[in-house]
């Protein structure tokens, strides 16, 4: 499977908190097909991917819209994670699968810094 943003590179695939995912080489982006997201937002915080130094700058208004890497020819929407209002996640109508740029995942699951804070003061 090719990265949606990237377009020409292949992602290879890796287990995480048993969980199978595909992660480009290039962008460090990560593909979640359906209810896999969910698995990995209820996985207890840790530091769950080697994202942390490669954060993404947020999508621009204006970026063409990505294709969906697992359907041919649909086209991802943007979607505002009800997880943590801000982060902007990639979504495919059709089978339901993610795509989170570089350092969403740990925005998504307060695997990060901030998320270790709140965890250890009981917010």
């Amino acid at each position: 499977m090719n990265c949606p943003r990237c377009e020409n590179v292949e992602m290879g695939r890796e287990t995480v908190e048993g969980v199978e995912i595909d992660r480009c080489p290039t962008c460090q982006g990560i593909w979640l097909d359906a209810h896999e997201l969910e698995k990995l937002v209820a996985a207890p915080p840790r530091e769950l991917l080697r994202e942390d130094r490669h954060f993404a700058p947020h999508a621009d208004a204006g970026e063409a819209q990505l294709s969906c890497p697992r359907c041919t020819g649909s086209r991802l929407i943007k979607l505002n994670s009800r997880l943590r209002p801000g982060t902007i996640i990639d979504s495919c109508t059709v089978c339901y699968g993610n795509w989170l740029d570089a350092g969403e995942l740990t925005r998504l699951t307060g695997a990060g810094l901030a998320g270790r804070l709140r965890k250890l003061f009981g917010a």
